[in-house]
């Protein structure tokens, strides 16, 4: 029986008590058996539900332990639990709780909040959810401007635009106030440290003679842009007497 008591044990105590009673206790054998016997049933019921509470006990009682990666990390981490360990996995939000032979699944952190849709509420709103979804990716859309005033000569210009997201080239536009009389050609470098520079560009930002904006040919050998790039201009050739020139870099993130 639970907490180490039997019920040979409850009756020779019984026993016991009636042998040394007083004056006033059942007088003969027959009433004496018939009170041991009830005595016996109650104990007897006593100890069944001590053992049921136990029980239930056992099996519902929640230790909470810190959590783990996921069920793998569980078993390295915990490898002697106890009866009521219970320990959440973060990559997945599962709960385990340890019924003395296994791990078993309890439930799932967030499992009754619902991903939105279109045609239900969940995280979100389904109305957030559609208003969301009509933002055009456009408005992610970054711009660099690089200007150089006046006259414009070959060199590598000394504005330096770094850039704090992470993200993508999609496009390069040139315009100058004032058209060469002769073909200009630029390209775009970026670094991390100022030091050393990467060309990106796989065909050159190009203006032709007399035009004031570029012919639209530029392309990227190199699209990724990572958190922390810097950039700078570098005019490769200056058309004569191009001048004003302002140059857009997008980049998407």
């Amino acid at each position: 029986m639970s907490n180490g008591i039997t019920l040979a044990h409850v009756e020779s105590l019984i026993r016991e008590a009636v042998k040394h009673s007083g004056p006033g206790q059942p007088g003969d054998s027959g009433e004496t058996e018939l009170a041991i016997k009830r005595a016996l049933e109650a104990a007897g019921e006593a100890l069944q539900a001590a053992g049921k509470a136990k029980e239930a006990y056992q099996t519902t009682r929640l230790v909470y332990q810190s959590p783990v990666a996921d069920f793998e990390e569980l078993s390295m981490q915990y490898p002697s639990p106890e009866i009521g360990w219970t320990v959440q996995t973060y990559k997945d939000g599962k709960r385990y709780r340890y019924d003395g032979q296994t791990w078993v699944e309890i439930d799932v952190f967030g499992q009754n909040l619902q991903v939105v849709n279109s045609d239900m509420d969940g995280l979100m709103s389904r109305a957030e959810h559609l208003k969301l979804n009509e933002i055009p990716l456009e408005v992610q859309d970054r711009v660099m401007v690089f200007c150089k005033e006046s006259r414009v000569y070959p060199e590598v210009l000394g504005i330096l635009a770094p850039f704090p997201f992470n993200g993508e080239i999609l496009h390069v536009k040139g315009y100058c106030g004032v058209s060469g009389d002769t073909a200009t050609e630029i390209r775009i470098e970026r670094s991390k440290d100022l030091i050393h520079w990467q060309d990106v560009m796989g065909s050159p930002l190009k203006f032709e003679a007399f035009q004031h904006q570029d012919d639209g040919e530029a392309t990227f050998e190199t699209k990724k842009v990572e958190a922390g790039d810097i950039f700078r201009i570098n005019i490769v050739e200056a058309g004569s007497n191009i001048q004003h020139l302002t140059i857009q870099l997008t980049i998407r993130t």
